[in-house]
Order: C-alpha cells, then structure tokens, then sequence
C-alpha cells in the first residue's frame, strides 16, 4: 500500500465526516435545540431557570465555573 492510496482513504474519510456533520446540522430533530440555542445570548439570567434543558445545562456549568474561581 502506498501513500497515495493511504492520501486517497484519507480525503474520502474526512469528506464522510463532513457529510456527516453536515447532516446531522441540519437534521430537523435537531432544529429545536438549535433555535434554543441560538436564543440564549439573547436572555435574561432569571429566564434561564425556567427554559430549555440546553439553558439549565450553561446556566449550571456558568456556576460551577463559577466555583471553581472561588476555590
């Protein structure tokens, strides 16, 4: 085997992940989460608390981050 054809495996894989990437970006199971996502620079800390489980997950780990900062 030479490295052409290890080249050749090489491009062909990575063009399978960015397929990949690229439809699991627009999946449309995952287009609430994103929206979620794409909202949450855009609020308020105290509306964290109550929406999506994406906002709870960066809420908590802004607190532990925060803890760690204390420690």
């Amino acid at each position: 085997m030479n490295t052409g054809i290890l080249q050749g495996i090489g491009t062909v894989l990575a063009m399978a992940a960015f397929v990949g990437v690229c439809v699991w970006a627009w999946s449309s199971k995952n287009k609430q989460r994103f929206d979620e996502a794409a909202q949450l620079p855009f609020m308020d800390e105290d509306d964290l608390d109550t929406e999506s489980p994406a906002a709870n997950k960066i809420k908590h780990s802004q607190e532990d981050q925060g803890r760690q900062n204390h420690e």
